[in-house]
C-alpha cells in the first residue's frame, strides 16, 4: 500500500487518530514499528504524569526512543522545544544525535526541518521550534531552557541518567512548571543512589516507569545473552544490572 504522505499524516493528526495510540503516528510518519515495551512507554510519557523513567538492558532501544520522542514531540506540539542531555563527554551526545539524524532521514516531515550537528530546527521557526543538545556540565545553563509558549511545550530527555548529577535534575525540574512539559529519562542500572535510582524506588509515585530486561526485547540475540551469562555469571551484579535491568 506504500507509506502515507505528509498531508495524510497531518489529516490523521488533526482528526485525533493518534491521541490514544501515538505509536501509530510513529509508524505513519517515521515508518518505524515499535516493540511492545516502546508502545507502553509512549502511552505512559504522554499520559497524565508527563514523566517517564525507563531502566533497561543494553540494546533495548531506549536511545532510539529518545530520538522518536524528539520527532513526535516536534510535530504534535506546535511550536515546541526538545532539550536532550546526558553525562558529560561526546559519546552519549554522538549516539543520541546519530539516532535523531537517522529518523530525520525517514520522516515525512524531513523537508520541513533543517539538520545541524547538535540541533534540529523547523524551517522558518529556528529559534522557537527545535530540538537541541544541552551540555550537562553547567546546571545554570539548563535552568534557562523553557518552552516556547511562555514555558509550555517543552520535552526534556536525559540519556544514561544514572551518570547525571542531581544538580542537573534539579535544574530541569525548575523548568517543568508549565502545561505540556514532559520528561523522559532512561539508563541501564547502576549504583543505588541519585535521581534515576529514586525514580524507580522512593520517588516512584512521581513517575511512570518501565522495566525492560532482555526478555522484553526480541531484537536482542539470545546467543549473546548466553555469552554474557557465561562470562559474568547469571547471579552476578553486572548481569543483573546490564541484562536484567
Amino acid at each position: 500500500t506504500g507509506r502515507l504522505s505528509k498531508e495524510q499524516v497531518i489529516e490523521k493528526t488533526l482528526n485525533g487518530d493518534y491521541i490514544e495510540a501515538p505509536e501509530l503516528w510513529v509508524k505513519d510518519a517515521l515508518d518505524i514499528k515499535l516493540d511492545p515495551w516502546q508502545i507502553r512507554a509512549m502511552r505512559k510519557l504522554f499520559g497524565p504524569k508527563h514523566k517517564l523513567s525507563v531502566r533497561a538492558t543494553h540494546g533495548a532501544g531506549k536511545t532510539m526512543m529518545s530520538a522518536i520522542f524528539t520527532h513526535y514531540f516536534l510535530w504534535n506540539f506546535h511550536p515546541s522545544m526538545v532539550c536532550l542531555t546526558g553525562p558529560t563527554g561526546k559519546q552519549t551526545r554522538s549516539q543520541v544525535w546519530a539516532h535523531v539524524n537517522r529518523i530525520w532521514e525517514k520522516s515525512v516531515f524531513k523537508n520541513d526541518m533543517e539538520w545541524f550537528r547538535t540541533r534540529l530546527v523547523v524551517k522558518g521557526h529556528e529559534e522557537s521550534w527545535n530540538a537541541l543538545w544541552v551540555s550537562s556540565k553547567n546546571p545554570k545553563t539548563i535552568e534557562g531552557m523553557h518552552g516556547p509558549l511562555d514555558g509550555e511545550n517543552l520535552l526534556w530527555i536525559v540519556e544514561e541518567a544514572k551518570g547525571v548529577e542531581d544538580g542537573v535534575f534539579e535544574a530541569i525540574s525548575g523548568a517543568m512548571s508549565h502545561d505540556n512539559c514532559f520528561w523522559y529519562i532512561s539508563s541501564t542500572c547502576g549504583s543505588p543512589v541519585g535521581t534515576f535510582f529514586k525514580s524507580h524506588t522512593t520517588q516512584r509515585h512521581q513517575w511512570e516507569t518501565e522495566h525492560v530486561s532482555y526478555l522484553d526485547c526480541p531484537r536482542i540475540s539470545r546467543e549473546q545473552v548466553e555469552i554474557w551469562a557465561e562470562q559474568w555469571g547469571r547471579d552476578s551484579a553486572i548481569f543483573k544490572a546490564r541484562i536484567m535491568a
